[in-house]
């Protein structure tokens, strides 16, 4: 069963807290089979045993996510490993493909198990908005159902084994995708972040680890996972996005001193080139749709909330890279999605 391109993650919806500043949580964990090699030394049996043991797992999951389907990403189109990359289900290295890589999730990309990545088990949650201790819950919960059918790989002194030994321990990585384009309108973003990454986490790009950052899209997530348990891992990214938040909301006041003319300008003349594109690179087309969500966020635009903003995001389709076909489709889906929304003059 292959991905449907309309059927957008639940996050794109914006229902959850702070959602003007926060699109998504995620709590992700690493696991590992104890009679396999990790997957970058395992030959194609031994990951396709893998992938047939964890499918076979997976079915308990099926209790509270009936509709959950079996992706093998070699037989992916480029679109729909995209939309996969996008819709943050996937992860881009996860995309690239390779022997037994598959994705396991649910329409609503609420929970997604990735086989066969840098690990055996990537599993993950993702909820809309602020919501870490409720991401942790579920993706926690997935993994007990998990290891009941599974054999994992375990060290009594270390913990969870796993292909690099940044995620030994816990294997739980939680992470907060932040729309700062308040802060970067006002050039106070270099110094938060700085600020941020002093309180224990790391800040990375909208794609992790080795992404550059585009449309003002940050990552929040924690560093260390041995040594810590869990509950203070949640509570320390659920910290700093909290920290952000409060001072993105603060320059997003400032910008409204003046009744928001800066931030309001600035999406119309986005809206602008975004209704006229007709090719466009993926950084520059955030970048554009960066604009606008911030003026959406605190009431500039008529007929856009954040919800249609998130939707662009998605639409950018960024993992199909910036070849002159690609920049052309992009451009078609963002001027299609565009035709109904325009500034408060």
């Amino acid at each position: 069963m292959m991905p449907d391109r309309t059927a957008l993650p639940d996050w794109v919806s914006g229902a959850g807290p702070e959602t003007d500043v926060i699109l998504s949580t995620r709590a992700r964990l690493a696991r590992n089979l104890a009679s396999f090699p990790f997957p970058e030394r395992a030959d194609a049996e031994e990951l396709a045993e893998v992938a047939r043991l964890v499918r076979s797992a997976c079915t308990g999951l099926m209790k509270r996510f009936p509709g959950l389907k079996s992706l093998r990403v070699e037989r992916l189109t480029d679109a729909q490993r995209s939309f996969l990359l996008d819709a943050r289900v996937a992860s881009a290295e996860q995309i690239r493909g390779g022997e037994g890589r598959i994705v396991i999730t649910d329409p609503g990309g609420r929970l997604s198990v990735m086989v066969n990545e840098e690990d055996h088990l990537r599993i993950q949650a993702i909820l809309p908005g602020l919501a870490p201790r409720e991401a942790w819950e579920l993706v926690d919960w997935a993994d007990d159902e998990l290891a009941a059918k599974l054999d994992y790989g375990f060290s009594e002194r270390y913990g969870f084994l796993t292909a690099s030994v940044s995620n030994v321990g816990t294997g739980l990585r939680v992470s907060a995708m932040m729309h700062l384009a308040g802060l970067a309108m006002t050039r106070r973003l270099n110094e938060r972040l700085r600020a941020a990454g002093d309180l224990g986490v790391s800040v990375r790009g909208a794609f992790g680890e080795r992404s550059r950052a585009a449309g003002n899209l940050y990552q929040v997530s924690n560093e260390v996972t041995l040594g810590l348990p869990e509950s203070e891992i949640v509570e320390r990214v659920r910290s700093v996005a909290q920290y952000l938040l409060g001072e993105e909301r603060r320059a997003r006041e400032e910008l409204m001193d003046d009744g928001g003319k800066r931030p309001a300008e600035e999406a119309k003349r986005a809206m602008a080139k975004l209704s006229g594109l007709m090719s466009v690179r993926s950084a520059e087309a955030l970048g554009l749709i960066s604009r606008v969500r911030l003026a959406a966020a605190v009431g500039l635009v008529d007929r856009c909330d954040v919800s249609l903003a998130n939707e662009l995001i998605v639409g950018v389709g960024a993992a199909a890279g910036d070849e002159p076909a690609a920049c052309i489709e992009r451009a078609a889906v963002l001027r299609r999605k565009v035709r109904s929304v325009r500034a408060v003059s």
